[in-house]
């Protein structure tokens, strides 16, 4: 079963909707609406859409192809109903359409794509005060006696959640969901020696879910020796026809494919690998034949995480390599505007920041032509955009000088939000100035001011974070401060509560809760205010548990409130969550929802709480799969979730349905 994890979010007036359903295997909120343009889906095969590029705008989900999932459809916007103050705003599309829907511009959707980063929910609460084993949940069986100074899973821990797994993913009685979550969480933990052998078992099921999931869970699991296997299911031949057992390869485990090649070539130290990863992916987007978005943008992808380095001959020249093809690629006339854009990002992530591999800075520059060119496709600008946030220093004058004129004068809304975070990115005393004076003057347009307030924030954070010592900018928190504060659009306050969390302003934190509860029936604004207070580390542990006890039926709010405990480092929240895990009645959503909290604050006590729902037959699949889903959370190999790697900075506008949206992309799956 996969059901649309995006419900449409309408802000006409600051109304949030509940993100309606989620599926099993790794449903999450990702932001209002959905993101997949309309003409981005590809079909399935070596056909798809048209070659050009198509106006993204905010309709639902397009329908997959063959091969594609089973079940799920287009989820339809709700109409607009004004809440919360502040004037009605139409949408548009990121081209300058016609308002038809909620706005994709939105602040939420660049904040959920990133912010991992940020909120580093496991590190918050696996340091601090030793904690007790008397502490154990309700279905827990801790020692009382036993001390630790961490709540990180042990080897032991991670051990026994493997096995547990192990035997639930081949019991005949489990259903898609909960053989889908298992997969992916055995790739987390990759702890499994026979785990490659049993993804190449699931390759040929005729639900396409299980054999999709298969084939991203080798590269979740960094398999190396899954590589040949992997290149041909990205190749479609024979090999990888015969593994699938079909005629061919359906368009959606080709993209998978070259995912999972782009995660298992992040994770080596093997150039040799990378480069063959890099060969065949450059094949596949040289090839004219393919008329496949979803390819392509997955090839692109990939390229993107080779991280080969340039402090070795091999990591020199790959690099190389990769620049000559990317910018070559760049230059190109007669290509689809939607999967060229993601050239430019994925160069800014092999070349990185100012002189290291740009020492003169050509690439820069020529990126800077681009947004500098108003008949460049939207695409492209938001992508040229994003990029330049990443290449960028602030003694880039130029540079920076044109992402302040296009923040102000650009065509495009959506790339004109990038530029705030942009500019906050490259950081320096200028550009911080430069924000904060648009944010502070009146004719600065209201839709852009959340992006300025953000891009504020990430300076002051990436600051405070590279030196200790940093005193923040007492005028950059004033103004923020002082916008909340006059602010009554729920969205917008949203925000700015999340820029006044990241820059630590103590002093907003009596507004903060206020707010929260003056908001309670909003859930997503709710949900913000206490994910702020979190953030700033604000003595409000006591106020946001009382949101988490009557938030049991609000997915979002649920997420958002027990995070923001995690980051306070409430010991307790994960007891909580257990109990409300095992009410019955609960739905996909709040089920979804519970276990991305779990997961994401990592306490080891919900280990044997997790793995007996998961084995306890009693419950329903639903519930059972999620407990999966939690233990892979808890237990996995790395800090943050695996395709965070995909998520940072990546331009989410020029998207395909195997990417995200329609809760069928990789970066939909916890």
């Amino acid at each position: 079963m996969r059901i649309p994890i995006f419900a449409s979010l309408t802000l006409a007036a600051g109304l949030f909707a509940i993100p309606a359903s989620v599926f099993a295997h790794g449903g999450q909120y990702r932001g209002p609406g959905d993101t997949v343009p309309p003409g981005a889906g590809s079909g399935g095969g070596k056909t798809g859409g048209p070659g050009g590029p198509t106006t993204p705008g905010p309709g639902g989900p397009t329908t997959p192809g063959p091969g594609g999932p089973t079940t799920g459809g287009p989820n339809t916007p709700p109409p607009p109903a004004p809440t919360g103050g502040g004037q009605s705003k139409a949408a548009r599309t990121g081209g300058g359409g016609a308002p038809v829907g909620p706005d994709l511009s939105q602040w939420q959707f660049w904040w959920e794509f990133n912010k991992d980063r940020f909120l580093q929910l496991k590190k918050a609460l696996r340091s601090g005060n030793p904690t007790s084993g008397s502490d154990d949940f309700s279905l827990g069986r801790a020692p009382k006696n036993e001390v630790t100074d961490t709540l990180s899973p042990t080897e032991s821990d991670r051990k026994f959640v493997t096995e547990a797994l192990k035997k639930t993913l081949v019991d005949p009685d489990s259903n898609r969901d909960i053989v889908s979550s298992c997969m992916i969480a055995l790739a987390k933990i990759g702890l499994d020696p026979s785990i490659l052998e049993k993804m190449k078992k699931n390759l040929p099921a005729k639900d396409q879910e299980i054999s999709e999931t298969a084939t991203i869970a080798m590269g979740i699991a960094n398999l190396e020796e899954a590589v040949p296997d992997l290149l041909s299911l990205a190749n479609d031949d024979k090999n990888g026809r015969d593994l699938l057992k079909r005629s061919r390869t359906p368009f959606r485990t080709r993209s998978f494919a070259c995912y999972g090649l782009g995660l298992i070539a992040y994770a080596t130290k093997d150039h040799a690998l990378k480069t063959k990863v890099f060969e065949a992916m450059k094949n596949l987007i040289e090839d004219e034949a393919l008329n496949n978005r979803d390819i392509k943008v997955a090839a692109f992808q990939a390229i993107r995480l080779l991280r080969p380095g340039i402090d070795t001959e091999a990591g020199k020249a790959l690099t190389q390599s990769a620049v000559e093809f990317l910018t070559g690629y760049i230059a190109r006339k007669k290509v689809n505007r939607q999967v060229q854009s993601h050239a430019y990002t994925a160069l800014a992530d092999l070349v990185g920041r100012g002189d290291r591999f740009d020492a003169q800075g050509k690439l820069r520059e020529a990126v800077v032509a681009v947004i500098k060119n108003r008949k460049v496709n939207h695409w492209i600008h938001q992508s040229a955009v994003l990029a330049l946030g990443q290449m960028g220093t602030p003694e880039d004058t130029d540079l920076c000088k044109a992402l302040q004129e296009y923040m102000m004068k650009g065509k495009d809304q959506q790339a004109k939000g990038f530029c705030a975070i942009s500019l906050g990115q490259i950081g320096g005393a200028a550009n911080r100035d430069f924000l904060i004076d648009k944010l502070r003057q009146r004719r600065t347009r209201t839709l852009l001011k959340p992006w300025i307030a953000i891009g504020i924030a990430i300076e002051d954070y990436q600051n405070r974070k590279n030196d200790p010592s940093y005193q923040s900018s007492s005028a950059a928190k004033q103004i923020v401060y002082k916008v909340f504060k006059k602010e009554r659009n729920r969205l917008n306050a949203s925000a700015y509560a999340v820029s006044l969390g990241l820059m630590r302003e103590k002093d907003a934190v009596e507004d903060l809760i206020d707010r929260m509860q003056k908001y309670r029936n909003t859930p997503q604004a709710c949900g913000y205010m206490a994910l702020a207070l979190g953030l700033l580390g604000a003595d409000a542990k006591t106020e946001i548990n009382a949101i988490v006890d009557r938030s049991s039926h609000f997915d979002t709010l649920l997420t958002q409130a027990s995070i923001a405990l995690g980051l306070l480092g409430d010991k307790e929240i994960g007891g909580k969550l257990i109990t409300m895990m095992k009410e019955p009645g609960n739905g996909l959503a709040v089920q979804s929802a519970l276990a991305q909290a779990l997961g994401f604050i990592g306490d080891k006590r919900s280990v044997r709480p997790l793995v007996e729902i998961m084995q306890d037959k009693s419950y329903l699949d639903i519930p059972r799969a999620f407990a999966a889903v939690a233990l892979g959370l808890i237990c996995d190999k790395e800090e943050f979730p695996w395709n965070s790697k995909i998520s940072m900075n990546i331009n989410y506008r020029a998207n395909t349905e195997t990417l995200t949206g329609s809760a069928t992309g990789v970066l939909d799956i916890l």
